[in-house]
């Protein structure tokens, strides 16, 4: 478009002058040319220097020679032209305008990210849900497993009632609390929470006389604590405060 715009100048030029030439104008009267003046101040304040430069150096200029000549005496050819280099210089101070306003994207545009970059970002968030929902349901169903599990094996220990007693529970679920008391509390919170639930079913199965039940949970809680108190992480110290 500015490269059609170019193209077409030395054709509005002898246009313009032509029309002009066509008023009658008396000798020695001034022309106006304040019109054009603001049309090229506009321009420039509308950024047209630095986003249209070529367009906006030749209104630039013909204002300059409408200028120039109109602080001579003006004979009536004269004063034609005058006023043609003064309408050019506005017509070319508005084509400037017009190239800025397309050469400048919208004030939104240089933000906002591209459209693949979102798509990829969408897709991820995505595939993320998707992992995360999997999960849950693996967990839930693997709870839901341990559950009928737990619930199998205190039916089952309850028909052997009298095989384990109640001294050999109430003695498993006092080691498993010892091995408990040995983890770190922050490094095995996980652990401890579980134990806790497993002590806690231990000692319900105790008071219902189910002693083999309450053995099976009280060993439960012995063997996460014991695997626990092997981790590495276990044996972590916990960091010495600064000193006063």
């Amino acid at each position: 478009m500015i490269s059609r715009i170019t193209r077409l100048l030395p054709v509005l030029l002898p246009l313009a002058l032509g029309a002009c030439a066509s008023a009658k104008v008396r000798s020695g009267a001034r022309v106006d040319l304040s019109a054009a003046q603001r049309a090229v101040e506009a321009a420039r304040k509308a950024g047209a220097p630095a986003k249209a430069p070529d367009m906006f150096k030749q209104a630039e200029r013909h204002l300059r020679e409408a200028q120039s000549a109109a602080a001579k005496d003006l004979t009536p050819e004269k004063s034609v032209r005058v006023q043609g280099l003064g309408e050019l210089a506005i017509s070319e101070a508005h084509c400037a305008v017009a190239l800025t306003r397309l050469a400048t994207p919208p004030p939104d545009r240089p933000a906002r990210t591209p459209t693949a970059e979102v798509e990829r970002a969408n897709t991820r968030a995505r595939k993320l849900e998707d992992d995360n929902r999997r999960l849950e349901e693996r967990i839930a169903l693997l709870l839901h497993d341990l559950e009928v599990t737990e619930t199998e094996i205190i039916r089952t220990k309850a028909r052997l009632k009298g095989i384990e007693t109640k001294a050999e529970a109430s003695s498993a679920i006092a080691e498993a609390r010892i091995l408990m008391g040995r983890l770190d509390a922050k490094a095995n919170a996980a652990t401890l929470s579980m134990c806790e639930d497993s002590l806690a079913k231990a000692e319900k199965q105790l008071q219902q006389e189910n002693y083999g039940a309450a053995l099976f949970f009280a060993m439960k809680a012995q063997d996460a604590a014991t695997k626990a108190q092997e981790s590495p992480d276990s044996h972590r110290p916990s960091p010495t405060p600064p000193p006063d």
